[in-house]
């Protein structure tokens, strides 16, 4: 990272912003071209699980190419800087960026606890059911994270 004074090194303020957040733009590469969806997620032990649809562009994508990269991002607040200059005007921000291989997850259970993972993440923790139904229609996406760097700026 250029700028090593904002850089969050701390795990664990890396680990509360991946908790805490309920969309993620995960970035593909389709063919030669980007592709960037945001999408909402849950997060556990070093994996980011995303629900979708079992057909779609994202699902053709992964299955062609597995590798993705993130970006988490929140507290946004504009800063303004003396009107004189636009560029001491800046942005308050933390993120986390992170890369890994996606792959789709078969097992029944496997994908009743990813979306699991998912509803605690966007709702809290509760009772969630899933029908059999339900459950063999949906694509569940785990992506193991590779690597993970964190910053903020103004925090």
């Amino acid at each position: 990272m250029r700028l090593k004074e904002k850089e969050i090194t701390d795990r664990k303020e890396i680990e509360e912003l991946l908790l805490s957040e309920k969309v993620c733009r995960m970035a593909m590469c389709d063919g030669d071209t980007p592709y960037v969806i945001p999408t909402t997620y849950g997060y556990r032990d070093g994996a980011i699980y995303i629900h979708s649809s079992k057909k779609g562009r994202k699902i053709d994508v992964l299955r062609d190419n597995s590798r993705v990269c993130f970006v988490i991002d929140t507290g946004h607040q504009l800063v303004q800087g003396p009107l004189d200059t636009s560029c001491k005007s800046t942005i308050k921000f933390k993120s986390v960026i992170g890369s890994g291989r996606a792959r789709f997850l078969e097992d029944p259970e496997e994908k009743r606890m990813a979306m699991t993972i998912i509803m605690e993440q966007m709702f809290g923790r509760q009772k969630f059911q899933y029908s059999e139904e339900g459950v063999r229609d949906m694509a569940i996406i785990k992506v193991e994270l590779e690597s993970v760097t964190g910053k903020k700026s103004g925090y």
